[in-house]
């Protein structure tokens, strides 16, 4: 085999948090491969959180959208066009963190020499190193470091710790200084939707928590993207206090840099809550319902606190359940109870 000059790692995933998950094993291929040209490819959506990992220059960006919104004559285009960018770097060794379709593909078809990725992927003949991973029930984020290790990057910290931009801090200080929200009261950061019915906490909940926060002087800060807007709305509409509304005002880079100066981060399991685990500043509280959904995705940081709302179901119907009972199970007194913790242990002394 040919010297190993440049390392090509894909994580091309759609899913926010499963990006959020990869970064600590990124990171630790990143510092191995050190001395190597090494360059990542990424959902394009997720740039400025890759970019406090990697520098620009460095990232192959995947076009997801772009494919989406074109037909199938140009998909095919634009695909052959990255798949050209991920050659022309001319990668001697690729690992690929996800394995799914497309990035076993793009792991393929770049002509790279070694290709690591998991021995249980649809495509795993595109890899010729495959990687048993563990079959024990833990966090997502050790599934990833498990194939970073076997392309030889050790870890010693298994965390994130996500930095925002200089100019993402700038941009978020003028956003709270435009909305009268001070950086010298703690902020709470609470992040009310998931795109998914079985997924969210209702909003009677997420209502009397706020009021709650807010007579403690607190300042309450609502966040999501666009599709949130109406259950924050809806929220904000039945609060007797004030809170600020920060939802689709917000890009991920501007979320880490208000994430860093928050006192304390509660949310249902989405990307969000991951981005909170992964800057990890912050005390994060994850609302979780679906079975077993805590077990691999518990915000992985070192001060985190998971709350349930569990009816007993064997099988989560998702979205086609008919009561959503798990959802209303999950009590506003057992969310202040653990609130009431993190407050006498951490904003108190702020």
């Amino acid at each position: 085999m040919k010297e190993l000059n440049t390392v090509l790692v894909i994580m091309t995933d759609k899913h926010l948090g499963n990006f959020v998950a990869s970064i600590p094993a990124i990171k630790a291929l990143k510092h191995f491969y050190r001395d190597k040209r090494f360059y990542l490819a990424v959902d394009n959506s997720y740039k400025e959180i890759a970019e406090a990992i990697c520098r620009n220059d460095n990232l192959i960006l995947y076009p997801r959208e772009g494919l989406r919104r074109c037909s199938a004559i140009k998909r095919a285009g634009i695909f052959f066009k990255f798949i050209c960018q991920s050659r022309r770097v001319s990668p001697d060794l690729i690992i690929d963190l996800e394995a799914r379709h497309i990035s076993s593909t793009v792991a393929f078809l770049t002509g790279a020499p070694l290709r690591i990725g998991s021995s249980t992927a649809t495509r795993s003949w595109c890899y010729n190193r495959k990687v048993d991973l563990s079959k024990e029930e833990e966090h997502k984020v050790y599934k990833y470091l498990q194939i970073s290790s076997a392309a030889g990057a050790s870890y010693e910290n298994p965390y994130a710790n996500l930095k925002a931009s200089d100019a993402h801090v700038r941009s978020v200080k003028n956003k709270l200084s435009s909305m009268l929200i001070s950086e010298n009261k703690p902020i709470i950061c609470i992040h009310p939707g998931a795109g998914k019915k079985f997924k969210e906490w209702t909003s009677e909940g997420f209502i009397e928590i706020s009021d709650w926060l807010s007579s403690e002087g607190l300042q309450v800060v609502f966040i999501g993207g666009n599709r949130d807007l109406p259950k924050i709305y809806e929220i904000i509409a039945g609060l007797k206090s004030h809170a600020y509304n920060m939802g689709g005002m917000l890009s991920l880079g501007e979320l880490i840099a208000l994430l860093e100066i928050s006192s304390l981060y509660i949310g249902n399991d989405t990307g969000p809550l991951h981005i909170a685990s992964a800057v990890g500043t912050i005390p994060a509280i994850g609302l979780f319902f679906h079975p077993g959904a805590h077990k691999r995705w518990f915000p992985f940081t070192k001060d985190s606190t998971v709350l349930r709302g569990d009816v007993g179901c064997r099988e989560c119907k998702g979205n086609h359940c008919l009561t959503f009972e798990c959802t209303k199970k999950l009590t506003p007194s057992e969310v202040k109870s653990a609130l009431e913790k993190i407050i006498d242990r951490t904003l108190i002394m702020r």
